[in-house]
């Protein structure tokens, strides 16, 4: 292999870049066990790379870490530990580093390791997974259930008939992309080495499409859009008639159309007025972190197999993302916060390697979904599986006690309603709600207003 040069400021960005789900870096002093330990960490997890010859940040600052090989015979030990000590053999690319201008700076050797469908393990047969930024060793029924996830292939290495290498290169995100990608790279060869191209072929596949199509759903054979409805009613199973206008369809590459989709669901929230329990009306608003993240999610971990939309329905007491597919793997609503499977992962690596990566905080989405609805005091978010889809649901629904929502509306106002109360407290039965009053009314703090009938029925403070 040719080494290639490349300049100080490349140089210094694969160095300061942080250790992370998808990046690791290793000395050129390491042995065959270390190679071999983050190789299969990543190669059962999403693939990922890591670079040897570049010393730890308590070693040396700036250039001074790229400490590599004299020669490239001298890194042969990183073929073998990748070949011959670790099995299955690891799909990977090796390519050679040094910096343009710097004789004093040796060569490193950059390793990209594929998602791989295999179960693979080290000379002494021990299983890693890169979890965040460490590799875990993982036992007994946690090998069980990666064998199980890894038989499940996605369809996003599909190869697609009618998108080529030269419409592919072309495209105006993958430029946009390639401009902060390091090190630097012409569009053929990082394609290549990404697998999304066939090299034979010289075909894209449904990653490359999804990743960097102006419009996705023009070019893979299943949809592959979102679709917006905002429904003016809190029933769970809406008429149409309460449809408002046309569903909104949005489309662009993975990352336009989680920003388009973010942009149009906190349109359509900003102009639905909802009761505060003091009275007052604002508009529906969720953390944003726990829109952005269950949108992400929905996007990146999708099954694209699916000739179907992820819906997004936005009623008036929630919002619901429907995302087409059923759990992937292993993945149970019991241990979805627990444990991790991506479906798509070429999708969901190379999506964070953007800057501004959406999906930066790795293996967090749903826990930073039940974080954020927990510290803006709103129900925990709801998972549903249904027959060929995974929903979320977020309620604005607050947390607090019923009893004391309707006390604090009381403080404010000199009545309060069985129609009020339950848009205030996110109950949505009249008898459920009844027994509310009674708890509070048995407690000597509420009374019913008298010289009302059955169906003008309000409630007040006691005394009031």
């Amino acid at each position: 292999m040719e080494v290639r040069y490349i300049k100080e400021n490349e140089a210094l960005a694969l160095i300061n870049k942080d250790e992370s789900h998808f990046w690791d870096f290793k000395s050129a002093r390491s042995d065959g066990k270390v190679v071999q330990k983050i190789a299969v960490a990543l190669a059962n997890a999403e693939g990922g790379e890591f670079i040897v010859g570049v010393e730890d940040v308590k070693e040396a600052t700036g250039l001074a870490r790229w400490k590599g090989f004299v020669a490239q015979e001298d890194a042969n030990w990183v073929h073998t530990s990748l070949v011959k000590d670790v099995s299955p053999p690891i799909p990977y690319d090796i390519e050679f580093l040094k910096v343009e201008g710097r004789e004093d700076l040796r060569i490193a050797c950059l390793v990209s390791i594929q998602k791989s469908p295999d179960v693979h393990k080290t000379s002494s047969q021990a299983v890693f997974q890169r979890r965040g930024a460490q590799s875990l060793e993982l036992k007994g029924t946690a090998i069980a259930d990666l064998t199980l996830s890894k038989g499940a292939k996605s369809y996003e290495d599909q190869v697609l008939d009618d998108y080529d290498l030269d419409e592919v290169s072309e495209e105006d995100e993958l430029a946009f992309f390639l401009e902060s990608y390091t090190p630097s790279s012409t569009p053929e060869k990082f394609l290549s080495r990404q697998r999304l191209i066939d090299r034979k072929t010289k075909k894209g596949t449904v990653a490359s499409a999804i990743l960097f199509a102006a419009e996705p759903a023009a070019v893979v054979p299943k949809r592959c859009s979102v679709k917006i409805a905002r429904y003016e009613t809190a029933e769970r199973i809406p008429q149409r008639k309460y449809l408002k206008g046309t569903p909104a369809t949005v489309d662009g590459c993975a990352r336009e159309l989680i920003d388009r989709t973010l942009g149009e669901v906190r349109a359509i929230l900003q102009e639905h007025m909802v009761m505060q329990p003091d009275g007052s009306l604002s508009p529906m608003r969720y953390p944003p972190e726990a829109l952005k993240e269950i949108i992400v999610n929905a996007v990146i971990h999708r099954d694209y197999n699916i000739s179907d939309d992820i819906l997004i329905s936005i009623y008036d007491n929630r919002v619901e993302v429907r995302s087409p597919g059923r759990l992937p793997g292993h993945i149970t609503r019991d241990n979805i916060l627990e444990d991790r499977f991506a479906r798509n992962p070429t999708i969901v690596r190379l999506l964070n390697k953007y800057p501004d990566a959406p999906n930066k905080d790795i293996g967090e989405g749903l826990d930073t979904v039940f974080n954020a609805m927990k510290a803006a005091r709103l129900k925990a978010p709801q998972l549903r599986v249904d027959d060929n889809s995974f929903v979320v649901i977020l309620e604005h629904a607050p947390l607090a006690r019923p009893e004391e929502i309707v006390l604090e509306y009381l403080g404010n106002h000199p009545e309060i309603t069985n129609r009020v109360a339950r848009a205030l407290t996110g109950i949505e039965s009249e008898n459920a709600m009844k027994k509310v009053f009674y708890k509070l009314r048995d407690g000597g703090q509420i009374e019913l207003v008298p010289g009302r009938t059955v169906y003008s029925a309000a409630w007040r403070l006691v005394g009031e």
